[in-house]
């Protein structure tokens, strides 16, 4: 099958690339930018061979590499919410619809809580990635006439060359690590090698539609998460960043860091997805 991966240079997206490939896939990376009409002339290659294909979106404004300010804040729903759009419209002048939409979301969705455990089932929370998230997956909605529509809730996604354990590693390894915030934020994290595997099953099998979470079956506060750092490093566990400080260098988006929920893949696991690293140390030992 073709798949055509929309924000496929990103790090989530450069694994799940490789995954697909080695699945056997006909991979068309699609690059910006994302209009109707250049979308419609991608997918049209397909239709045109008499192929069957999929669509998988991870496309829109990163998170974490500008301040959240009024207007980042808008371009960051836009930019998700519009390539959506532009899906839609390429998808609705085609004579073949695809077998498949896998849309990108994230863990947000739920909102944050210290003390709720979320499943795909939970409602949406209320803050601004649980509206972001919200849009992203509401505005995929007309696409369900047409095929199979299914969305990935991402958690934070641990791996060597992307996300925040780049960031983290080489603060670790001299030492100086510790934890960040109050520390009783939890923290629903997967291993890159398993994000891309669920998500390349998600787009293979025809079975699966709706929501999945996309993280391991055991989150960890994130004083548990620095401290298993450490312990895997073989450094100390001494430092800390108390949340007004990181407010203060990041703005808004410390709510990546401060702020967090509990998540689990109910519905991965109660599908069968067999996960290669559930427990955060066999993660991180992957990585040494």
């Amino acid at each position: 099958m073709r798949i055509y991966l929309l924000g496929g240079s990103g790090f989530i997206g450069h694994h799940l690339a490789q995954q697909l490939e080695r699945q056997g896939h006909v991979l068309d990376v699609v690059r910006r930018p994302y209009t109707s009409h250049a979308l419609r002339e991608h997918f049209a290659r397909s239709i045109q061979g008499g192929e069957p294909y999929a669509i998988c979106n991870l496309a829109g404004a990163s998170l974490n590499q500008k301040r959240w300010s009024a207007a980042y804040r808008r371009e960051i729903v836009q930019s998700r919410v519009d390539t959506v759009r532009a899906v839609i419209a390429a998808v609705e002048g085609l004579p073949a619809a695809p077998t498949a939409y896998v849309q990108a979301s994230a863990v947000g969705y739920y909102g944050p809580s210290l003390t709720e455990t979320f499943t795909e089932a939970s409602p949406p929370g209320n803050d601004f990635l649980a509206r972001v998230c919200v849009s992203w997956e509401q505005a995929a909605e007309p696409l369900r006439a047409l095929t199979r529509v299914a969305f990935v809730r991402f958690g934070m996604v641990l791996g060597q060359d992307g996300g925040a354990l780049p960031l983290m590693w080489p603060v670790f390894q001299l030492g100086l690590g510790g934890t960040l915030g109050r520390g009783n934020q939890w923290i629903s994290w997967i291993h890159v090698d398993d994000a891309a595997r669920l998500a390349a099953w998600i787009v293979a099998d025809n079975r699966l539609d709706g929501a999945f979470n996309a993280t391991a079956p055991h989150p960890v506060r994130m004083r548990d998460f620095t401290r298993a750092l450490a312990e895997v490093l073989h450094r100390p566990h001494l430092a800390h960043v108390p949340g007004p400080v990181l407010r203060l260098a990041l703005g808004r988006r410390a709510t990546l860091v401060l702020d967090g929920q509990r998540v689990l893949p109910q519905r991965a696991l109660d599908l069968g997805f067999s996960f290669a690293f559930p427990t955060l140390e066999e993660a991180l030992r992957d990585f040494l």
